[in-house]
């Protein structure tokens, strides 16, 4: 098992909070065994999501896919995702 960190800036937190949690049977499949989410003190357009993952293939696996570039669109993601494993 490992955990992640991940945060980018988000145009809505609660419009990305909606497609985050939407994803969750995909993210689930892929190997996510938890998740937590949330914004940084005093930077509510900044997300950040902390999972734990059934390997770090599985992850970078997950990352990769064009489902998830074209869900973080949608939910209105406004940079890269900085990561932390």
């Amino acid at each position: 098992m490992i955990k992640t960190l991940m945060y980018h800036k988000v145009q809505d937190f609660n419009k990305w909070k909606e497609a985050f949690e939407g994803f969750a049977d995909i993210r689930k499949a892929a190997g996510e065994l938890s998740y937590s989410i949330g914004t940084l003190h005093n930077e509510p357009n900044t997300a950040y999501v902390i999972n734990s993952w059934e390997s770090i293939e599985k992850f970078e696996a997950f990352v990769g896919t064009d489902d998830l570039k074209a869900v973080m669109g949608d939910a209105g993601v406004l940079e890269a995702p900085h990561t932390i494993i």
